[in-house]
């Protein structure tokens, strides 16, 4: 199996790493060309998920991405060009200046580690203006600092790593070379992202588990239930975690106890949770069905191990029971999926003061309005109808009709337009929309 490596750099230093590439068949190499770090946000944006690891040419590429996180360091490395690059780089100024050049400006550099290369080396007399930063400069201070350097008569050649900033020193008629990655260097960095392409790949392929239990009174697994209302919910909710397997290209299995589990693997789990967290998916669940459950999510090399974490998460007390989402990896780290604190799961979305005070002063019972304002922020749904709210609140047409009508009437909601289908008889369907504060 190839491991995927995304390659970003100009194009000359875009030809050596895939020169190196090519003679390692364990690399699938996709190259993106770049020029100045503004088109890094774009190239990462639309290409980030389509490799496994990615090589940057250099570190002001790398850490531009980093600090932004356009990229991860988990997923990322570049070449240093402190060592055999530079010395090469050195070699290549008096060669082509038939002297002995012994002032020179540098820049993109680990001044430590220069500095301790050329004591090695007893080069005492090359002396060095670095540009020393660890991390992401701009264009402009970098070709400023060899500019200044030169002018002032400190610096007799400028060395960089940046094409652009090679560029504009030629053009400003300052003798100028440019540092790119050798290939050993660039060798030993695909190496690395290789292992860990494999790791990873083979870590996607980890089994994970999704478990929902259902609680009953007193925080108890809940019980059988054999009246309509409560079997229609139970199914309803078995409906809403099937999608969720669809999703998660997962197995739902009815456990039994109102215990639900979703088999699947971890890449595809991470794939979801990345689109779209479970709290959310929670709950649009609960706004649903009006049930109370329990997410605990396991992972690990076998079923067994995954379904025994998955167990863990269930039997965690640090949260209060029916309002909880908990992953256990495979080595039985405990975390909650809202912070590592283990935040407690509950709807985020309030009534606002506005809504609150006018359900108070007309003695109105909030648990329908509350339902039908989550929702409605939670889905973020501009306009409505009756129609929604009687699949949300799973009653009638007329109840609905009869609960926004007591709503517009409070000033909660207004009507935007009456709809009629050409050719359908029958009553229009109002469109709605909320009132977030008292109008005038």
């Amino acid at each position: 199996m190839k491991v995927r490596i995304g390659a970003i750099g100009p194009p000359d230093s875009l030809q050596i790493i895939r020169e190196v590439a090519e003679l390692d068949s364990r690399i699938e190499l996709v190259e993106f060309e770049y020029f100045g770090s503004e088109e890094l946000p774009g190239i990462m944006a639309k290409h980030r998920y389509d490799v496994t690891q990615w090589i940057f040419s250099g570190q002001v590429p790398y850490y531009y991405c980093l600090e932004r996180g356009l990229i991860s360091d988990k997923e990322a490395l570049f070449p240093p060009q402190h060592g055999m690059a530079l010395l090469g780089t050195c070699l290549q100024v008096m060669q082509d200046q038939g002297r002995f050049v012994s002032k020179m400006s540098l820049d993109t550099v680990d001044g430590a580690v220069v500095n301790s290369l050329f004591s090695e080396y007893r080069l005492d007399k090359i002396s060095f203006s670095l540009m020393d930063y660890q991390t992401y400069k701009d264009y402009d201070e970098i070709i400023r600092f060899h500019f200044e350097n030169f002018k002032s008569g400190k610096t007799e050649v400028a060395i960089t790593c940046l094409l652009k900033v090679y560029l504009a020193l030629q053009k400003l008629g300052i003798p100028c070379y440019r540092i790119v990655p050798s290939k050993i260097a660039i060798r030993t960095v695909l190496d690395l992202l290789v292992s860990r392409g494999q790791s990873q790949v083979y870590e996607k392929q980890k089994v994970a588990i999704v478990g929902f239990e259902l609680i009953g009174e007193g925080g108890m697994p809940k019980k059988a239930v054999y009246n309509f209302e409560e079997q229609q919910k139970e199914l309803e909710f078995e409906l809403e975690l099937l999608q969720i397997a669809k999703k998660l290209n997962g197995t739902l299995i009815n456990k039994g106890s109102g215990t639900h589990f979703i088999y699947t693997t971890q890449g595809d789990y991470e794939m979801l949770i990345s689109e779209r967290p479970f709290a959310q998916m929670a709950d649009e669940i609960n706004l649903k069905t009006s049930l109370r459950f329990n997410i605990g999510i396991g992972s690990g090399y076998t079923i067994h191990g995954a379904e025994q974490h998955v167990q863990q998460a269930f039997e965690y007390d640090g949260i209060e029971d029916g309002r909880k989402i908990i992953y256990v990896d495979e080595d039985g780290i405990l975390t909650s999926q809202f912070g590592s604190q283990g935040e407690a799961y509950s709807l985020s979305i309030a009534l606002p003061a506005f809504w609150n005070q006018v359900l108070k002063e007309h003695g109105y019972r909030e648990h329908i309005p509350l339902r039908i304002y989550q929702y409605i922020k939670l889905k973020n749904i501009p306009q409505f109808t009756s129609d929604m709210i009687t699949s949300l609140l799973k009653n009638t047409e007329r109840n609905s009709r009869r609960i926004l009508s007591e709503l517009e009437q409070m000033g909660l909601i207004r009507v935007l337009e009456e709809e009629n289908p050409s050719g359908k008889r029958g009553r229009p369907k109002k469109m709605y929309e909320l009132v977030l504060g008292e109008e005038k």
